[in-house]
């Protein structure tokens, strides 16, 4: 009594039908990716000119003991805002 099988079972792997799937994937990307494009609302960007920019340079110091110092000159918290205003007039020639 022969108990073998006629039909042998191939234990070897064939690549070939994922390499061609992975191919169509990447061709698919690769065409749905030139088609979208970017939605946005179109943006007038400033243009550059140069100019003088003047940097007014006006310190204002408050200590931990509630001292006010305006460039290094001690103000009471009364006078700070005048003397502010008159720093900055200072400063701006």
């Amino acid at each position: 009594m022969a108990l073998q099988s006629k039909h042998k079972v191939d234990t070897a792997f064939s690549m070939s039908s994922m390499t061609d799937i992975i191919f169509l994937l990447l061709i698919f990307f690769m065409l749905t990716s030139t088609f979208i494009t970017p939605s946005g609302l179109p943006v007038n960007l400033p243009s550059s000119k140069s100019s003088n920019i003047v940097m007014q340079r006006v310190s204002v110091t408050i200590t931990p003991d509630k001292r006010f110092y305006v460039n290094d000159r001690r103000v009471t918290r009364d006078l700070i805002e005048m003397e502010l205003a008159k720093a900055c007039r200072a400063k701006r020639g």
